[in-house]
This record gives structure tokens, C-alpha cells and sequence, in this order.
């Protein structure tokens, strides 16, 4: 089974349960890049369909948490909510896999901000995401 990389911390230690803290744990590196967020989880059985493999809602979950995490920073922190989040399922992951997934901005608007991301297993892409926030605190 594969090991969470040394460093890397659960995103939310918050006192009460995020979804993401139920979904997860999902894990952030020691550093980010600016410009991009990267986060990371290691897939159990329960994130896994009936056949074994990786369940696209687990990682849709993780891509709206990343690319959403992008616009938090490129908003310094102001309420937004998703308006769209196309996810395309490319390839698959199984229990005791290491996801990663790297996010970046693309644009951002006065109400509305578009960012993209990858994800993969090793070198192998899985999955490419892509969606829209809208700045509510605006």
C-alpha cells in the first residue's frame, strides 16, 4: 500500500466535521507553489465503487475542494460558491492509491473566477477538472 509523502498535513483540523474532513482525509503539501494549490489523498475502501475502483463522486468532492481552494486565494479569502465543475474521469485509482491533484487560476473576474486541474496516480493522468466560482462577497 502506498504512504501519504512525508510532510504532507489533512487540509481541515478543524474542532467540527467538514464534509471534506468526512470525505477525506484529503492532505496538502508542506509548500505550495503561488498561483496553484496542490492537495493529495490516499484511497481507502470506502471511497471505492462496488468494483474496486475509485468513486468518481470521491473524487469530484476533492476537485471542488482544490480548484475552489485556488479561488480562496485569488479572492484573499472572501465567501464564494461554486457555479460549475465539469470533471472528466479519464483514468482510475484503487484502494491504497496516492491521488494528486494540482490546481491553477485561469481567470478571474470581479464576480466570477475559472480555474482548471489534474489528476493523477504517479505519472498517470486520471482525471482533468474545470469549473467556475462566483465571488459572492463581492
Amino acid at each position: 500500500m502506498t504512504q501519504i509523502p512525508d510532510g504532507w498535513t489533512p487540509i481541515h483540523t478543524f474542532d467540527y466535521d467538514t464534509f471534506e474532513k468526512l470525505a477525506g482525509p484529503i492532505y496538502k503539501p508542506p509548500h505550495q507553489t503561488e498561483g496553484e494549490q496542490r492537495y493529495g489523498f490516499l484511497v481507502e475502501k470506502r471511497h471505492c465503487n462496488p468494483y474496486g475502483m475509485l468513486h468518481g463522486g470521491m473524487l469530484s468532492t476533492v476537485a471542488d475542494t482544490l480548484l475552489g481552494s485556488v479561488v480562496y486565494h485569488a479572492t484573499s479569502g472572501v465567501p464564494i460558491a461554486t457555479i460549475y465543475l465539469n470533471t472528466e474521469f479519464i483514468g482510475a485509482a484503487r484502494e491504497g492509491d496516492w491521488v494528486e491533484g494540482v490546481a491553477t487560476l485561469r481567470k478571474k473576474g470581479r464576480r466570477v473566477v475559472f480555474t482548471q486541474g489534474e489528476f493523477h496516480v504517479g505519472d498517470k493522468l486520471i482525471a482533468s477538472s474545470a469549473g467556475a466560482w462566483a465571488i459572492i462577497g463581492a
